[in-house]
């Protein structure tokens, strides 16, 4: 099962409502936050400033598990610089939830092949959810959305844990969303889930469940598109 979210906010009502059927408090979650910068993270002290247990990364998303009534002895955290591969990979195999953060999705890539646990995470069983990056990275192919001028729409290869549709993150009307949109229907012909931060997805196998405001985006929408596109462009 994979849940695709934005932000660490899945025990509000709109995702609560069907995750408490999903998420047990027995569960056992591993937090793999590798998708962090450089610039912020670059030792092991600085990565326990981040994610030891009391600090606020850690909490922000420990919190919302403890509301399903998971303790945090049971949320651990897969540590980059202190842990072994092999204690990684013992560790994803032991665990009920793989919890992908978000930040940068080609860092959290290379990071887990740095790991070599893309095997580990393509095998697991469990529950695979992901924030931000870490619900894109899920896919065969991810496509990244230019934040600002000058950037330009990436795709990448991702974990090729889904296939078939693609997700558009932190969605919002505006005009770098709806050109993202618009350039991966053109150039992939796939449906698009656009996600708001209070929308999400779960698929299980060949279902799927949307999340709060999340909607989908078709091969008919590519007009509807451009006339929102060509709206904002006149402004």
């Amino acid at each position: 099962m994979n849940v695709l979210l934005n932000i660490n906010n899945f025990s509000e009502p709109f995702a609560y409502s069907v995750l408490k059927d999903i998420i047990k408090k027995n569960m056992r979650v591993l937090i793999i936050p590798f998708s962090y910068h450089e610039d912020w993270i670059k030792n092991a002290k600085d990565f326990d400033q981040h994610y030891q247990r009391g600090k606020d990364e850690y909490e922000d998303i420990a919190k919302e598990f403890v509301n399903y009534g998971i303790p945090k002895r049971h949320i651990k955290v897969l540590h980059y610089y202190k842990y072994s591969n092999k204690k990684c990979k013992s560790m994803i195999y032991n665990a009920d939830i793989l919890f992908l953060i978000g930040g940068y999705p080609d860092k959290l890539l290379y990071r887990i092949d740095q790991k070599n646990i893309r095997k580990s995470i393509q095998n697991f069983r469990g529950i695979v959810m992901g924030t931000s990056a870490g619900a894109m990275v899920q896919f065969d192919h991810y496509h990244v959305t230019p934040e600002e001028e000058g950037q330009e729409y990436e795709y990448h290869d991702g974990l090729g844990l889904l296939s078939g549709f693609d997700i558009e993150v932190h969605y919002e009307e505006t005009f770098n969303h709806l050109a993202g949109v618009l350039i991966d229907l053109k150039l992939h012909n796939v449906p698009i889930f656009a996600l708001p931060n209070t929308g999400g997805m779960i698929i299980d196998r060949d279902d799927y469940c949307l999340l709060g405001d999340a909607f989908e985006i078709g091969e008919k929408d590519i007009d509807f598109l451009q006339e929102k596109i060509n709206k904002i462009v006149e402004k």
